[in-house]
């Protein structure tokens, strides 16, 4: 199974299962996608959509899923990249009115310079990704402590 994530922010994100949509239809994914789907308003002719899912019912089809294909939401991609899951990234794009500004490009771009993240902007990209997804490698994901914890133990540990 793939399970697709948009997130949950009032922006529609109906270029990606649009993409999803053509590569099935193109016979590259030829297993059971579900996605999560939140406001997007595209209504998928070969995938089933859930509008929003508790972060336990997330976590359990991120679990069961060979890949995921993702927005670049930092929360989306953290949680399935700490649960082992290769991840395909399709920011969104502010020029389509996917977001406000193009802040997921930046996100999309730091994941893939670290090793954490395949992006794909196109259907070209999307249908070259998915058949080998789980034959690239990538680097493991370890949660970076923030700054801001960081100062706090220090101090509590100063005491």
């Amino acid at each position: 199974m793939i399970f697709a994530i948009v997130g949950t922010q009032r922006f529609p994100f109906n270029r990606m299962f649009e993409l999803i949509d053509e590569a099935i239809e193109a016979g590259i994914i030829e297993e059971e996608v579900v996605a999560q789907s939140g406001y997007t308003e595209y209504q998928p002719r070969n995938f089933t959509v859930i509008p929003f899912l508790t972060q336990e019912e997330m976590n359990e089809y991120v679990e069961r899923s060979r890949c995921i294909i993702s927005h670049a939401g930092v929360g989306s991609i953290t949680n399935c990249l700490e649960r082992g899951k290769p991840v395909i990234v399709i920011p969104r794009r502010k020029e389509w009115g996917e977001h406000v500004d193009d802040h997921q490009l930046e996100i999309s771009k730091v994941f893939q310079d670290n090793g954490y993240v395949a992006v794909a902007e196109s259907q070209a990209e999307l249908q070259k990704l998915v058949p080998c997804i789980e034959e690239l490698t990538f680097q493991p994901y370890v949660r970076k402590q923030s700054d801001l914890i960081s100062s706090i133990k220090n101090y509590v540990n100063s005491l």
